[in-house]
């Protein structure tokens, strides 16, 4: 529930950092999903030059996920223990490395092996944008800054479609994608690093007004900072909780299924060519931009009606849920190209209202445990990534070349995130600290 409890001065204009911190770790996340979506868009070629069946082409296509899932724990730890400025600045550069280094790969295993290296370097950025998130916005402008920033990721994928076959055009093949891409990740990240504070007070533009103005909402954890904090077992007991991870892996999973499989599909089973599937590939992953910024604008909007936030979110999380299970249901009745384009962008525009949750650590976790549980959060995300290019693969091997079973698998999966989110309770923080016994003399 929020409660203003500091005012800004009236005669001071209020500095606007806060934008500009957001705006930076936005072209950094941007970046991050064009790293992702050069595998995707490339893997037709990649396949034909190392010979993969669709069964090793999911397991490459997945492979990302699992030092991904392995480092979102350590990640979100390192992120509350030594800030995002310096966890993210360092693994932005890293990251950048090994997409560099994908572009020089000579066969399969090398090209898993640098994506396992771009999986775990990558794991702190979403987690990062939730600390920044308590740490620089006010409780009512949280869901619009979490959608922001995960807005960034359907975006990169969109402008990726565009970017890598362009490049994959202008190189005459797929290497340069990935040099050129990643180079400009490296310094993407050095710039992030000599801008970005972890918090107002460190930064040297942000005025008294918009210090007091970040300060002025509290949210539903939020505790005295010597309050004791929520132990781990004191979140596996909850419901919220579990309704909460349960939630983001059956959303991850249809998200990261449509994002692997969305160019193989239009290539080999609608015959697209190389611009069709630049085009059509970010006119799909465009909707998601669009739901994104529709989910935020509407949760801050309808958040500040009421008090009652089970209401509000319940509604939101259930259009998205059954938004995006209708239309995946209708694709393999579809033999259209055009006609399967709208229904993909259908599915991802509500898929993409779950960008929302990454406003939830923010709103139901103490501001020092934010980093750990969205990095928690995100291991259910990691799983479902890298379940589902794998799932599908082989759904699409054992149906010969036939993407029904695959689409039947992402619908279960959209029903596992619409389940999920019903659970939880936005009207309180997702774990409470137990109080113990009084010492008796």
């Amino acid at each position: 529930m929020s409660t203003t409890s500091v005012r800004p001065p009236a005669t001071e204009k209020r500095s606007n950092v806060r934008l500009q911190i957001f705006g930076v770790l936005w072209i950094l996340v941007l970046l991050n999903f064009i790293d992702r979506a050069a595998l995707s868009i490339s893997m037709p070629f990649i396949s034909e030059e190392f010979d993969l069946t669709p069964e090793l082409q999911g397991w490459l296509l997945g492979s990302f996920f699992w030092t991904y899932l392995l480092f979102q724990i350590p990640g979100g730890w390192m992120l509350d223990r030594f800030g995002p400025r310096k966890v993210v600045g360092w693994a932005g550069a890293l990251w950048g490395g090994f997409q560099l280094l994908g572009g020089l790969a000579t066969n399969g295993i090398f090209l898993t092996a640098t994506r396992l290296g771009l999986g775990a370097t990558e794991a702190p950025v979403f987690p990062a944008g939730s600390k920044l998130n308590s740490r620089w916005l006010p409780s009512r402008e949280r869901a619009r800054g979490a959608t922001f920033i995960d807005a960034a990721g359907p975006f990169g994928s969109a402008v990726g479609g565009i970017v890598v076959t362009a490049l994959i055009g202008l190189t005459g093949g797929w290497r340069m994608a990935f040099v050129i891409t990643g180079a400009l990740t490296i310094v993407v990240a050095v710039l992030y690093y000599l801008y970005l504070k972890d918090s107002p007070e460190q930064h040297p533009k942000v005025n008294d007004a918009e210090r007091a103005y970040i300060a002025s909402d509290r949210d539903v954890a939020d505790i005295d900072d010597n309050a004791p904090l929520p132990r781990a077992v004191d979140y596996v007991r909850s419901s919220s909780f579990w309704g909460l991870w349960l939630g983001r892996l059956g959303w991850a999973t249809v998200w990261w299924g449509i994002i692997s499989w969305t160019p193989s599909y239009l290539a080999n089973v609608m015959n697209f060519d190389l611009a069709a599937l630049g085009w059509g590939t970010f006119a799909v992953y465009g909707m998601g931009v669009l739901g994104q910024l529709v989910a935020g604008w509407a949760t801050d909007r309808f958040r500040a009606r009421t008090t009652d936030y089970n209401r509000v979110m319940k509604t939101i999380l259930a259009i998205s849920g059954v938004g995006t299970i209708v239309p995946i249901l209708t694709l393999p009745l579809i033999d259209d190209g055009y006609t399967a384009l709208v229904a993909l962008g259908i599915a991802v525009f509500f898929n993409q209202f779950g960008g929302v949750y990454w406003a939830f650590p923010s709103w139901l976790a103490p501001k020092k445990q934010v980093g750990t549980v969205g990095g928690v959060m995100n291991v259910a995300s990691s799983a479902g990534g890298g379940l589902a290019p794998v799932v599908m693969g082989y759904a699409i091997a054992a149906g010969g070349g036939s993407y029904t079973g695959s689409f039947v698998f992402l619908a279960i999966a959209g029903g596992l995130y619409l389940l999920g989110s019903m659970v939880v309770n936005f009207n309180k923080p997702l774990a409470a600290a137990r109080r113990t016994a009084a010492v008796r003399g």
